[in-house]
């Protein structure tokens, strides 16, 4: 029996969120993927949501039942659209289910509790309704990314190419889990994937002396292009047997890049690849926080991919 994935996408009514519904629909095998496309109507507008949540703002009776209705309408229009576009992309009419629900504990708070329940990736666009256009992420955005830890949360940019996939790969556990995210939900045919190894810089402190010899650093990047090589031929191995075609699977190491993070994200955009996926900590970031800084900094400078954040 074909494994099924379940995607929980969000949905806002924003050109954003639009624009992932089409990205997942041209992304995921429609054979193997359910989708469920998830609202959270709120009371009020938000912006008198605020004021009514303000001690000192005394509120005058306001009549919501006609301000509901238009957002239900206009809400239920997108969640046709987003149907149509899946299924135009072949998917059946079953494997698309809609859920439109009252505003509980918050809108970001409300889809990171729907996605406790059998799902195998979030997505969301990089902005919503109410964000401003000059920002990198939108406020639901940033708080899914940080209140789910279980799976994959994908934040979609403004017009990613669904083809192929570059991933961030440093050797660590999260790089393999990375990995192992490809493996599961992204083979199809003809899909180009590359692992992508920055080096890190170790030939200068912060006073611009050497820390090691010219000996000693030749030693150490030799040592370590061997150790990243035969980790990246362990995470071919895995890709391959999902199923990827090995002539299509492409080993890249950078060197001499000042920031990992802006390295991975141009040569994604230079070379065409519109989805990145990368671990939420590499090997140099302290536990306790929820992602690493190159996987921020990626999310930051990839502002026209789709980003798996893993």
């Amino acid at each position: 029996m074909t494994q099924e994935f379940k995607i929980l996408i969000a949905i806002d009514g924003s050109e954003s969120a639009m624009g992932a519904v089409r990205y997942v629909s041209q992304f995921q095998d429609p054979k193997k993927t359910t989708i469920t496309l998830i609202h959270i109507m709120t009371d009020l507008p938000e912006a008198v949501e605020d004021l009514k949540n303000m001690p000192t703002f005394d509120a005058p009776p306001i009549e919501t039942d006609s301000w509901h209705l238009q957002m239900k309408a206009g809400i239920e229009k997108k969640m046709t659209d987003a149907r149509e576009i899946f299924l135009n992309a072949g998917y059946e009419q079953n494997a698309i289910e809609i859920k439109i629900r009252k505003r509980a504990n918050g809108v970001a708070k409300d889809i990171i509790a729907e996605s406790g329940k059998g799902y195998d990736a979030v997505v969301v666009g990089r902005r919503g309704m109410n964000d401003p256009t000059d920002i990198i992420v939108g406020a639901t955005a940033y708080r899914m990314m940080s209140g789910i830890q279980h799976m994959p949360v994908v934040v979609v940019g403004d017009k990613p190419s669904p083809n192929h996939v570059l991933i961030g790969f440093d050797g660590s556990e999260n790089a393999f889990n990375a990995v192992d995210c490809a493996c599961s939900l992204m083979p199809k045919a003809g899909r180009k994937v590359m692992l992508c190894h920055v080096a890190q810089r170790i030939s200068s402190s912060m006073d611009d002396r050497k820390v090691f010899s010219d000996d000693q650093e030749k030693v150490w990047k030799e040592q370590s292009r061997r150790q990243i090589r035969d980790l990246m031929q362990d995470a071919t191995n895995r890709l391959v047997e999902a199923g990827f075609d090995p002539d299509r699977i492409v080993c890249e190491i950078l060197e001499g890049k000042v920031s990992r993070a802006v390295a991975i994200a141009k040569t994604a955009e230079i070379e065409g690849y519109g989805t990145i996926v990368t671990g939420r900590r590499g090997l140099s970031v302290i536990k306790d926080f929820l992602m690493g800084r190159v996987t921020m900094k990626v999310l930051h400078k990839a502002h026209e991919m789709a980003v798996w954040i893993v």
